[in-house]
C-alpha cells in the first residue's frame, strides 16, 4: 500500500523536473572539459544538480534532491556513452597497431569492454549499499541517486583518461 502511494507521488513529482532537463548538458559538458582548471573536471560534478535543488521550487525536498541528483547523472551517463566508445575506438587503433607483431597484446579493445561491464556490475552493487544503509529512511533516496551520479561521472572522466595516457 505505501509503495504504491510512493510511486504515484515519483510518477507525478517527475514532471516537475523534467522541464529544465536541457539545463543538464551543457552545465555538465562545461564541467567535463574543465581538465586543466584547479581541481579538474571533479571539482564540478554535483554543480548542476545544486543549481536544481536551489532553483526548483521542489529542490530542497528529499524527492526533489532525488530528481535533481538523477538529472545530473543522466547528462554525465550520456558523456559516459560518448567517452566509452570514443575509448573503445581507441582501443581497436592500439590493436589494429600491434595485430601483425604482437597479436598477443592486441586485446586493449575486449578489455575496455570487460572493465566496463564489470564496472555497471560494481556501481550497482555499490550504489544499492549506499541505498540499503539508509534502511526505511527518506536518505536513501538522496545517497543512492548521489552515488550513481559520482560514480558515472568519475567512470566518464577516468575513461577519457585512459585515452590520454599514451597522447
Amino acid at each position: 500500500m505505501i509503495r504504491g502511494h510512493i510511486a504515484i507521488i515519483l510518477l507525478f513529482a517527475a514532471p516537475a523536473f523534467a522541464d529544465d532537463d536541457w539545463l543538464y548538458a551543457p552545465m555538465v559538458d562545461a564541467c567535463s572539459a574543465r581538465a586543466d582548471q584547479a581541481g579538474g573536471p571533479q571539482s564540478c560534478i554535483g554543480e548542476a544538480a545544486a543549481a536544481c535543488m536551489q532553483g526548483e521550487p521542489d529542490g530542497e525536498t528529499t524527492v526533489g534532491m532525488m530528481f535533481c541528483l538523477l538529472d545530473e547523472r543522466d547528462a554525465w551517463d550520456a558523456i559516459l556513452n560518448d567517452e566509452y566508445q570514443q575509448t573503445r575506438d581507441f582501443a581497436r587503433a592500439m590493436d589494429a597497431e600491434d595485430q601483425e607483431l604482437f597479436p598477443e597484446y592486441a586485446v586493449r579493445a575486449e578489455q575496455v569492454l570487460e572493465a566496463q561491464r564489470a564496472w555497471i556490475t560494481f556501481r550497482d552493487a555499490n550504489c544499492t549499499m549506499e541505498y540499503g544503509v539508509w534502511g526505511a529512511g527518506s536518505m536513501r533516496q538522496i545517497a543512492g541517486a548521489d552515488c550513481h551520479l559520482q560514480m558515472t561521472a568519475d567512470r566518464a572522466l577516468a575513461l577519457r583518461a585512459y585515452r590520454d595516457i599514451i597522447r
